[in-house]
């Protein structure tokens, strides 16, 4: 029944409306002011962290609500180019103008709000010849009935600063009669990075669900140290340092719910985390954990989900709290071992869990039907649904460890929304983003808008995104948008960061992305018009960019290398303070270098083309042997459990895949500069490929030292030349049987095995450890080089 209610007050919302207009400016004339508290109007009140964190959020409400305020005044203007004038009181009697009545001015007038909600999201908006009316549950909720207005005269806010706002001209202002109040479709709706303006305005807010990693905050060291029981157990012993506890020893949820009950009996707040610290290194005792977990299968993270386990835990805490605090709500990311849904075990009603997919695929949809990853998870959804009263969402909003590269996500958005909001379960919308509204803009724009409204349909949302915000120029950039969004979503590659862009982004798919492109500059008919398409344009030759140096690499033209990333790395931090107040390009102070992108660049690119180009590039001590790099290469997977994937290497050794003279002509090939484990169906999986090339090297000259040069690897690899194994020499000058790292080069010494002719080599690339990217092995080609 209440679903049914909060539909029917939703369609009531947003039905079309016919009523009699209400005429607020006309012919450039005001025939309105709006009547506000001067209580509202105050300026600002600091207040220090021991006030009460309801009485903060008040603060914080009403700032919100008296900026709106100002909106209000500021778009009608906008719009009619007639001051709107801001008066502190009701109305004197017999007034002429009409009035626009904030809070509870408007409530003495039309009564209270008609919707109730236990976040206090309830709002309404009254428009009648007697008045407008604005006002809420709280001001915060009053705030969106001023926004629907502006929604409904079509202003847009659609990126954050001036470029993104769309504010229609016309002499007169007026709106149909209306009375409607309602609750937006969503408790919570929060981006992490946008201006306080954007957020506003486009409703962004409501109750926010803790979730964040804060479990080993409660329980106090030496408590820890005295009752080594209540920690996890690892390896067979209780590690007092880890950081991780206990979780099916009752001792550990009291201990936990007393630390809960003093910090909220000193500073009461309405939402607690129940998150362990980021990691996977769980309890492992067979006295308390083990037994309470169901036996459920995760194959993201090849171990049995410890979801029941993590239940139990969390029931115990929250049964005790609510006990004294019955509206505390506990949130806990539904996450790593314990991402997917109890089997045995209901959470109690105060618990909300967020999924957070992070160890699935990011290119495609759930509803995809060429995912073995994304498809896992709807189902997920699906079943916590059916066990909780309520779930967030916190959806990555990026490609994982790539934020530059455009990724538009609208197919994946337009599936993806209705199975998150297809049930009675209340859904906070809380994902992870970032400064990158240049790449996710068509994606972010349409949950923005589905958050506030799950009734709007998808090709609606874009309809007016195209319309709106481009223009003239919106026909070619939806084509450039679904260039991009089809090579995301119809290419079966699921590995994360740039991996997979090789296979993905072909050059017939940049050289159609760059026509559609060119057409919108030329199509922009206003500078606004083009300077929102310059913007994307701007983010394309990045992109293009990007994708030169992962072509020249597979492609053998690298003396440039370090140059261009050096390049790309300049422009990305340039383009990020160029459009900073769009929170676009990936400027973020936390950075090592200010801004996401290039930090992601430098952790997984910059390397390998740093090394290249000091080798081989201008002025470089060396020259390659082979033009072109060993790129095909012959490979048979060694599947094993985490725990075990290095013992792949001396499996294959047994087996002879090292031996010059090994038959290996029925293995199938791959090509290491385009395919990922992911590409040959080896996602998430552990273990060690053996890779095996024939190349043919010419006559090295007397005295010249030759070397095998690895563009970058995930995990530990072992070399064979003809046979011979070859250690690694570390910059230590000690030598290692096999090197391991991730996203880095490695460069061997092969001078004395090599020969004029056909040589063979062998690689054992064991994947070791779990990293979201669902990578493994070799991550770029191979190629020979040799002294000046």
């Amino acid at each position: 029944m209440l679903r049914l209610m909060l539909t029917l007050c939703v369609l009531a919302l947003f039905a079309f409306c016919t009523g009699a207009q209400v005429v607020l400016v006309e012919n450039g004339e005001a025939r309105c002011a709006i009547h506000v508290s001067a209580e509202i109007m105050a300026e600002n009140i600091a207040l220090a962290s021991t006030v009460p964190a309801i009485e903060r959020q008040a603060e914080t409400h009403r700032q919100r609500l008296r900026e709106s305020v100002r909106d209000l005044a500021v778009y009608l203007e906008r719009m009619s180019g007639a001051p709107i004038a801001i008066i502190e009181g009701p109305p004197e009697a017999g007034s002429a103008h009409l009035p626009l009545l904030i809070g509870e001015l408007a409530e003495a007038r039309f009564g209270a709000t008609g919707q109730r909600s236990f976040f206090k999201q309830g709002w309404r908006l009254v428009v009648s010849p007697r008045g407008l009316g604005f006002m809420g549950e709280s001001d915060e909720s009053a705030s969106y009935a001023i926004y629907e207005l502006l929604d409904r005269l079509d202003c847009r806010w659609f990126i954050p600063g001036e470029m993104g706002e769309v504010v229609p001209e016309m002499g007169t202002v007026s709106v149909a009669e209306v009375d409607v109040s309602a609750l937006p479709s969503t408790p919570n709706r929060r981006i992490w990075y946008a201006s306080a303006d954007y957020m506003r305005r486009n409703r962004l807010g409501g109750f926010v669900v803790s979730a964040g990693h804060a479990l080993d905050t409660y329980i106090a060291k030496d408590k820890l140290a005295a009752n080594p029981e209540l920690n996890a157990e690892q390896s067979g012993k209780r590690n007092i340092d880890s950081g991780f506890l206990c979780w099916g020893n009752p001792a550990t949820a009291e201990a936990v719910a007393e630390s809960i009950i003093a910090r909220l009996d000193k500073q009461y707040v309405p939402s607690v985390s129940l998150s362990p610290k980021d990691g996977v290194a769980f309890c492992e005792c067979e006295v308390y954990c083990k037994p309470l977990d169901a036996g459920d299968y995760d194959p993201t993270m090849d171990t049995i989900s410890i979801t029941d386990r993590y239940i139990v835990f969390c029931n115990r805490i929250v049964e005790r709290v609510v006990a004294k605090y019955p509206d505390v709500q506990f949130g806990f990311l539904a996450y790593v071992q314990y991402t997917r849904p109890p089997v045995r075990e209901i959470p109690h009603p105060n618990l909300v869990p967020e999924i957070a997919p992070i160890t699935y695929c990011r290119a495609h949809a759930m509803t995809a039907d060429n995912c073995p990853s994304r498809a896992i998870l709807k189902p997920i959804v699906e079943g916590w649904r059916k066990v909780t009263k309520r779930f967030a969402y916190y959806n990555y909003m990026f490609h994982l460890a790539e934020v530059a590269v455009p990724y538009p996500m609208i197919r994946q958005m337009s599936d993806e929304l209705p199975v998150i909001y297809g049930g009675p379960a209340e859904v906070f919308w809380q994902p992870e983003t970032m400064t990158n509204f240049e790449s996710v803009l068509p994606g972010m724009w349409l949950t923005i808008r589905t958050a506030w409204n799950n009734s709007l349909k998808a090709e609606e949302v874009l309809d007016d995104f195209f319309t709106r915000f481009h223009g003239a120029a919106g026909e070619p950039m939806r084509r450039y948008w679904q260039v991009i969004d089809d090579a995301w979503n119809d290419v079966p590659e699921h590995a994360g960061c740039s991996w997979g862009y090789a296979a993905r982004f072909t050059p017939e798919v940049m050289q159609a992305a760059r026509a559609a492109m060119d057409e919108a500059i030329a199509a922009a008919a206003t500078p606004m018009e083009y300077r929102r398409v310059r913007l994307f344009d701007d983010s394309l030759r990045q992109f293009e960019l990007f994708m030169k140096m992962r072509w020249d690499l597979a492609g053998g033209t690298v003396g440039m290398l370090h140059v261009q990333a050096l390049s790309w790395m300049g422009t990305q931090i340039g383009l990020g303070d160029r459009y900073a107040e769009n929170y676009a390009f990936g400027k973020v102070g936390w950075s090592s270098v200010g801004n996401i992108g290039a930090g992601y660049f430098a952790a997984f690119n910059q390397a390998t083309y740093e090394d290249i180009g000091e080798r081989i590039g201008r002025g470089g001590k060396f020259v390659l042997v082979n033009r072109t790099p060993v790129r095909e290469w012959r490979y048979q997977m060694i599947q094993l459990p985490q725990k075990e994937a290095a013992t792949g290497v001396a499996t294959g050794e047994a087996n002879g895949w090292h031996a010059a003279d090994f038959a290996d002509a029925e293995w199938p090939t791959t090509d290491v500069a385009v395919d990922t484990w992911s590409t040959l169906g080896q996602l998430g999986k552990y273990g060690t490929m053996w890779y095996r090339a024939t190349v043919k090297v010419p006559a090295i000259p007397d005295g010249k030292r030759v070397y095998l040069w690895m563009a970058a690897t995930d995990g530990s690899v072992k070399l064979f030349v003809n046979g011979q194994h070859v250690s690694y020499v570390q910059a230590d000058g000690t030598a290692v049987d096999a090197v391991t790292g991730y996203a880095k080069p490695f460069s061997f010494d092969v001078t004395e095995l090599l020969k004029a002719g056909d040589n063979q080599l062998s690689i054992a690339g064991s994947r070791l450890f779990i990293n979201e990217l669902g990578t493994g092995g070799l991550l770029g080609p191979i190629y020979l080089y040799r002294d000046r």
